[in-house]
């Protein structure tokens, strides 16, 4: 009986392990900027910006830049899908100080260039994943 209680607790143990791992939320896999905040709603926006894709998250943080969190890069975008703003370019941080943070934080695909828009020069890492 002892026995059988054993294979019991390990079989539900492992069903809740299995559940457990299936709901645990991983960091998204492509963020985008889509546009500026005070445009449009970002949620309504994210949301409906690409069919096919989950929107983990969205935030209007980066300079009042609509920035949205997708699990995955949207379909029918070109290479790369992803990017995301990194701060401004100035004297001080110029594009290949801009292109240097990208390569930092994405070493293997990231590119950063430096674009003048809003009124400001944003420093924008495009990456792969």
């Amino acid at each position: 009986m002892m026995y059988q209680i054993s294979k019991s607790f390990c079989f539900f143990a492992i069903l809740v392990l299995v559940v457990a791992v299936q709901l645990i939320e991983v960091e998204g896999e492509c963020t985008k900027i889509v546009g500026r905040c005070p445009v449009a709603e970002c949620a309504i926006y994210c949301s409906r910006y690409a069919k096919g894709v989950h929107v983990r998250e969205w935030s209007c943080d980066f300079f009042d830049l609509c920035t949205c969190n997708f699990d995955k890069p949207p379909p029918g975008s070109h290479q790369p899908a992803c990017n995301i703003g990194i701060g401004l370019c100035s004297h001080e941080c110029d594009e290949s100080c801009c292109n240097a943070k990208c390569v930092g934080k994405y070493k293997d695909t990231g590119v950063g260039k430096c674009f003048a828009d809003f009124g400001k020069v944003y420093c924008i890492c495009s990456y792969r994943r």
